[in-house]
């Protein structure tokens, strides 16, 4: 059953504009924040000097939780304007979904963004692990092999790069979160972007991974999305 794309008012946090910021434009805003984020990082651009935390967050970042895999500062955003979830591979964990539900229902947030990284130990041990039929590890990381591996049976087990796997690790992650029951009316609406990029630990830059087409379920005749942009991480 597809669930509505709404929770009740009193789960909004005081002040939240009722609309969110377009998605094309807040996945617009992310490739040009890691954009000026690469500049800073070779020293072509200076530090931001504004560093007063946002108001509200129009996007949420799913990365891995290695170090430097993910961060608000990648988009080169003050802080609060970005909320990062962080988990193995990533994953699609009870826990990450939580997040991705309450971000998009209750805040508001324009783009989710699945986000891999090139040299990812985490995919990289998962598909080893799965590919060789190796005994279950315990506990919850006995699930966590096939939700860290996901997408990388499909890619060539010769001569494979670890930036493809971790490509196809990022693609089925987006593939499922666009089909989830709870952000379906959202996602086949345009109201919310799910995309997906890869970030190369070297140059800091984030390849975001081409669209792939949606299906649009039109909102109805004479219905114009109204939102305060200023408002969101701002």
């Amino acid at each position: 059953m597809v669930l509505p794309a709404s929770v009740p008012d009193w789960m909004r946090p005081a002040g939240l504009p009722s609309h969110r910021m377009p998605s094309a434009q807040a996945l617009h805003r992310l490739i040009a924040g890691n954009e000026r984020h690469q500049r800073e990082h070779t020293g072509e651009a200076a530090a931001r000097g504004d560093e007063a935390p946002a108001a509200f967050p129009f996007a949420l970042v799913v990365g891995c939780l290695e170090p430097g895999a993910a961060s608000e500062e990648l988009f080169a955003e003050r802080p609060g304007a970005i909320e990062c979830v962080r988990t193995a591979g990533p994953s699609l964990g009870a826990d990450t979904m939580s997040a991705i539900e309450y971000a998009a229902l209750v805040q508001n947030v324009g783009v989710v963004l699945v986000l891999g990284h090139q040299g990812c130990g985490v995919v990289t041990a998962a598909k080893d692990a799965r590919a060789a039929g190796r005994p279950p590890l315990p506990g919850v990381l006995g699930e966590w092999v096939g939700l860290a591996a996901a997408g990388s049976t499909a890619l060539p087990t010769t001569d494979i790069k670890a930036a493809d796997a971790v490509t196809g690790h990022v693609r089925a992650l987006r593939a499922r979160l666009r089909c989830a029951d709870s952000l379906l009316t959202l996602t086949r609406s345009g109201q919310l972007k799910i995309a997906g990029g890869v970030l190369d630990d070297d140059t800091r830059g984030i390849t975001f991974l081409p669209d792939e087409p949606d299906e649009v379920v039109e909102l109805g005749p004479g219905v114009t999305p109204r939102v305060d942009p200023t408002r969101y991480g701002s």
